[in-house]
């Protein structure tokens, strides 16, 4: 091209249209703003990723619910309130048992668990996020008028029927203590232990968190004192099934840990403890 021909102005239609035989089309500014509004519009139709199935067993105030409807609870409202909201589905199934809500993470029916604790970490089939969401303290619940006040040893707890949950392992200070273990199932088995401890068929109700017999005995009005344990903190955290799609543990892993970080979960529970409705925004 010489110096001449770059002033011509623009070449003939004839002369543009075998340039684009050779070359390709020549794209404008308004061709590419269709373009584009139909790239959205098909990524747009692309079918959204199924929600996670999330499930779990009653620890109430933290799980609550009735057999076939969906659970429900102070994670759940969290949860609706920090986790969707960063592009995670969820579907609350209903409660289980303990063994129930483990069968589903390896058999892929359930995708999360919201509450496990220790030896929970070694589900087959599962896997533990590494970040908890809540810190607790284990106790007994005892009757008002039970001579049980403190328990400075765990050997305190020798003879004593103590009622919990079927299924998983004791600490090894719980095992050695030699209390008898009276070992409650199904869904509603904090409900069950709470009722033995009224009808006097138990000593005591373990838990390894104070706000569910709290809670509970609120609810029913039924009057309790809570004696701690000389027992470490207890974290609660959540466990995903193998089966479940990684990129969709992954998002939620990513937003659900940013959610719960800190005390952010802890404030929320203190606020929705006591009265069995969410937390004010």
């Amino acid at each position: 091209m010489t110096g001449d021909q770059g002033a011509q102005g623009p070449a003939p239609a004839a002369s543009r249209n075998a340039s684009a035989r050779r070359h390709g089309p020549v794209y404008n500014g308004a061709m590419l703003r269709s373009l584009a509004a139909l790239f959205l519009a098909a990524a747009c139709t692309c079918p959204a990723a199924a929600p996670l199935r999330v499930g779990g067993f009653i620890v109430a105030p933290l799980v609550l619910g009735e057999p076939g409807k969906p659970l429900r609870g102070a994670l759940r409202d969290f949860m609706e309130r920090e986790v969707m909201p960063g592009g995670v589905a969820l579907r609350w199934m209903p409660p289980t048992s303990l063994a129930e809500a483990y069968a589903g993470l390896r058999d892929g029916s359930l995708d999360v668990v919201l509450v496990a604790s220790g030896e929970a970490a070694r589900q087959p089939g599962a896997a533990p996020f590494d970040w908890n969401f809540l810190l607790t303290r284990p106790h007994l619940a005892v009757r008002d008028d039970s001579p049980l006040r403190a328990v400075p040893s765990l050997h305190r707890l020798a003879g004593l029927e103590i009622g919990w949950v079927a299924g998983p392992n004791l600490s090894p200070g719980l095992r050695k203590s030699g209390a008898k273990w009276l070992r409650a199932e199904g869904a509603d088995w904090q409900i069950e232990n709470l009722r033995r401890l009224r009808a006097g068929t138990l000593d005591a109700a373990y838990f390894e968190n104070e706000y569910s017999p709290a809670y509970l005995a609120r609810m029913a009005g039924m009057p309790i004192r809570l004696v701690r344990l000389p027992m470490p903190p207890r974290p609660f955290f959540m466990l995903y099934s193998l089966k479940a799609k990684k990129a969709d543990i992954a998002r939620f892993d990513r937003v659900a840990s940013a959610a719960f970080e800190g005390r952010r979960f802890h404030d929320f529970l203190e606020r929705y403890q006591g009265t069995g409705v969410p937390a004010p925004r």
